[in-house]
């Protein structure tokens, strides 16, 4: 028998100038999710983030249309990138589409909050 493989964490679409990124992965990486109380960074949230000439796009992918947080942590994200690049117009969509689940969280927030490793199902006889 093979060993599962690790499980697929979703990569963070990252483009734009290294410093500007730098400062706003800092900033996002101080917004907690109200319900988890861990870093939207660390949870998968955050889809996209592309920096060009003055604008910011930064994508968030939604724990689910019903979750009222959603529009919170919204908020604070657009509020931390506007703090990290103060000259900069920010354009912020939350990807409805993509389904959040715990496989989007690294493995440090999966084990702290008690949730399995999600070892993907070994398939071989």
């Amino acid at each position: 028998m093979r060993p599962c493989p690790a499980p697929s964490i979703p990569e963070l679409l990252l483009t734009g100038p290294a410093d500007a990124l730098l400062r706003s992965l800092d900033a996002l990486r101080r917004v907690q999710d109200p319900a988890l109380g861990a870093s939207i960074l660390e949870l998968g949230i955050v889809e996209s983030l592309r920096l060009s000439d003055g604008e910011a796009e930064l994508c968030l992918v939604t724990p689910g249309a019903s979750c009222p947080l959603s529009d919170l942590t919204a908020d604070a994200a657009f509020r931390a990138i506007q703090q990290a690049l103060p000259d900069t117009d920010i354009y912020l969509t939350q990807d409805h589409e993509t389904e959040w689940s715990p496989r989007r969280a690294s493995a440090a927030v999966r084990h702290r909050l008690g949730w399995p490793l999600l070892r993907q199902p070994d398939t071989e006889n």
